[in-house]
């Protein structure tokens, strides 16, 4: 999954979370407060109704007359019809829990042992058939004998409120969401953009090319990293090219030191084979004797040149002061792959700082090359040439 995706579906989440409790929290206190609202109302008017009953017995004994339970249920029904209020229902219960009178028909689907208590002020809900209700219950002392008074009155309507409340938010959310959702991706689509640049960078750097730099001019953290990325990239770059270059300069030189492995190993070669084929006079063998052991000294040397060169020895290279046109004299007179090639200096006498094997290797390619040129009049011609005002 991307990021900028996990970004926003992670915003998307914690919002709705937020307003889902929030709204909850709101809509639940709301429900509270009109749940004991409507408790206050309601308790109050079974207080004036209880004071009603009660004055009316009270006024009753005063005159001398029989209280009864049909009387009580008398009151009740005169109450009701002066009242003119259809909605409030109400039952009577004597001690043993047996139904006096009920003009609810729902009440044997009501849980009511914990109603008939000698406790004042206490209220339940009970929910029959999707409705829901609530309970008020008071009890009077007639003849010594307890009535339970349960006044029931329908709040169904607060429940629907409730729900009418919760569907109207949902509704809400979801369009607040949506539009959000829109906001959120734009967004979102705008501080990844950076990130998209670096990954794709970053690819193509691993792809092989390593010029490659990003381009993002920002103050804040991604800004710091593509800085960050872009010193990387120059320094892998630059690593690179190094380790290239080496290796470039180690072919070269395992080449040119193979080059020059051959020459005197063809030499070596050529003149034992003559020593071993045939009889030489004694100045011919003692001359090919001496170009197998001079050759074999200098393949010697440059073995040694080749471990100084790989740091494979702790000798280095000293350099020394060489006439010029003296070495180069014994160089051309050491040279026996020229055939009928002619050696001829016409360097001024001169001293140079140097290696004298490696500048051995220097002449021995040159003449070596030159005359793989086909010279013309088979002469290699070694002299000093002006180059910038510089002799050489």
């Amino acid at each position: 999954m991307k990021f900028s995706l996990k970004l926003v579906l992670s915003i998307i989440v914690i919002m709705a979370c937020i307003l889902s409790c929030s709204r909850f929290f709101i809509i639940r206190q709301s429900f509270r407060h009109s749940i004991e609202k409507s408790a206050n109302q309601n308790s109050n008017q079974n207080i004036v109704q209880r004071y009603y009953i009660e004055s009316n017995i009270v006024n009753n004994i005063q005159r001398g007359e029989e209280i009864t339970n049909e009387n009580v249920i008398e009151y009740i029904k005169s109450l009701y019809s002066y009242l003119g209020d259809n909605s409030e229902k109400i039952a009577l219960y004597d001690e043993k829990e047996n139904i006096i009178f009920s003009n609810f028909e729902k009440m044997k689907d009501m849980n009511i042992n914990t109603l008939l208590l000698k406790e004042v002020d206490n209220y339940y809900i009970r929910n029959v058939e999707d409705r829901y209700y609530m309970l008020f219950s008071s009890y009077l002392t007639i003849n010594n004998n307890v009535i339970y008074i349960i006044n029931i009155y329908d709040i169904t309507y607060l429940y629907e409120e409730r729900d009418s409340q919760m569907k109207e938010v949902l509704f809400v959310d979801f369009i607040i969401l949506s539009i959000a959702s829109i906001f959120i991706v734009i967004f979102s689509a705008i501080l990844t953009r950076h990130i998209k640049k670096l990954n794709i960078t970053s690819k193509r750097i691993a792809e092989g090319e390593y010029s490659n730099r990003v381009n993002i001019k920002s103050k804040d953290e991604i800004g710091e990293l593509a800085n960050s990325f872009n010193i990387m990239s120059v320094e892998i770059e630059d690593k690179i090219n190094s380790l290239n270059l080496s290796l470039k300069q180690k072919d070269d030189f395992i080449n040119g030191f193979t080059h020059e492995i051959k020459t005197p190993m063809t030499a070596i070669i050529g003149y034992s084979d003559m020593l071993r084929l045939k009889k030489c006079d004694e100045e011919l063998t003692k001359t090919a004797l001496n170009y197998i052991y001079s050759e074999a000294k200098r393949l010697e040397t440059l073995s040694y040149k080749l471990m100084n060169l790989m740091s494979l020895s702790e000798n280095n290279i000293e350099l020394e002061y060489i006439d010029i046109d003296n070495f180069i004299n014994k160089v051309s007179s050491k040279i026996t792959t020229l055939g009928n090639v002619t050696i001829k200096n016409s360097l001024t006498p001169a001293k140079v700082k140097g290696d004298k094997n490696l500048l051995e290797v220097v002449i021995r390619n040159l003449v070596e090359n030159a005359k793989k040129s086909e010279p013309k009049d088979n002469l290699v011609l070694i002299m000093r040439r002006n180059y910038g005002g510089k002799k050489i």
